[in-house]
């Protein structure tokens, strides 16, 4: 069973808002009147609060889904996750509509990119 405790944070969504955020303080600074100061200074709190939020385990999540995102680009679909008896381990999936065509796994992320940099992309038995 798994413990949702420990489950990583998916870091897509505090990212946009993060993002946002950043955008809104910015356009505080190069236009003062644009932007209400106590309502900059909400969303600096907010965005600060989102990155705490954020894991190691997220953040690792997050960057190997760049990587397979970057290298096998749309229509395929790409996801990563943690397999291994203690989820000690990176797979990454690529999918064609309901076909699997590749599963990647490495310890790290750097091992990930290194894989697929040198083309490293076992075929799955049909």
């Amino acid at each position: 069973m798994i413990n949702l405790n420990k489950v990583p944070l998916n870091p897509q969504p505090l990212v946009e808002r993060i993002t946002g955020a950043v955008a809104l303080l910015q356009l505080r600074l190069k236009h003062p009147t644009a932007v209400d100061a106590k309502q900059a200074a909400a969303v600096a709190a907010e965005a600060l609060e989102h990155l705490r939020r954020l894991d190691d385990q997220a953040l690792r999540l997050a960057e190997a889904l760049h990587i397979g995102m970057a290298r096998f680009p749309y229509p395929l679909t790409v996801s990563v996750g943690f397999v291994g008896r203690d989820q000690e381990q990176l797979q990454l999936t690529v999918m064609d509509g309901h076909h699997l065509m590749h599963a990647v796994q490495a310890k790290t992320v750097d091992g990930l990119r290194e894989l697929l940099a040198v083309g490293y992309l076992p075929e799955v038995a049909a």
